[in-house]
């Protein structure tokens, strides 16, 4: 799975020089970077960050390309969908990395300032960025109790929850 992080080195491997796999780069909850608290505002770089962005073995969240790797402080989700495609009743999110996932509809909630979430991949939370949630507003009705997404039969209604970083239970 692209979220799932595979390399032969351990977080605690000893680097040369005495180098570390920490760093100073943040990543806000609204998606910008930061490196030792000045803005990243090459847009490629910023790009490419959020497409290196995977869990590492001991949970916490890096960089990882095909060269090297290193930890960063995410706040908030560790990915953004960009936008959402529609092919007949699928749909499906294009995610800061470029993944391409199925939309699992009653993972859908909606934070306390009002932006949705939803799990990108399983036990991975990703937020819909402006452009995204105006695309997946076009896919939900409305009825006298307010809008919801049509799953089969069923009406899925996005829920308002305190904490969108923690999933819903669901059933994949």
């Amino acid at each position: 799975m692209a979220a799932d992080m595979h390399r032969d080195e351990s977080p605690e491997e000893k680097l040369p020089f005495g180098l570390s796999r920490e760093t100073d780069i943040v990543r806000t909850a609204d998606g910008h970077w930061f490196h030792e608290g000045a803005p990243i505002d090459n847009p490629k770089l910023a790009r490419a960050f959020d497409r290196w962005v995977v869990r590492a073995e001991d949970g916490r969240y890096c960089l990882k390309n095909d060269i090297n790797w290193a930890y960063f402080k995410l706040e908030g989700a560790p990915y953004f969908v960009r936008a959402v495609h529609r092919s007949g009743a699928d749909v499906s999110l294009l995610l800061s990395n470029d993944a391409e996932v199925p939309l699992v509809a009653q993972s859908l909630r909606e934070g306390p300032d009002g932006v949705l979430y939803c799990d990108g991949y399983p036990g991975e939370v990703a937020r819909f960025d402006s452009y995204a949630a105006v695309q997946l507003g076009e896919v939900f009705e409305e009825d006298e109790q307010g809008p919801f997404l049509r799953q089969g039969n069923a009406r899925v209604r996005p829920p308002r929850v305190d904490n969108p970083l923690e999933s819903l239970p669901h059933d994949l």
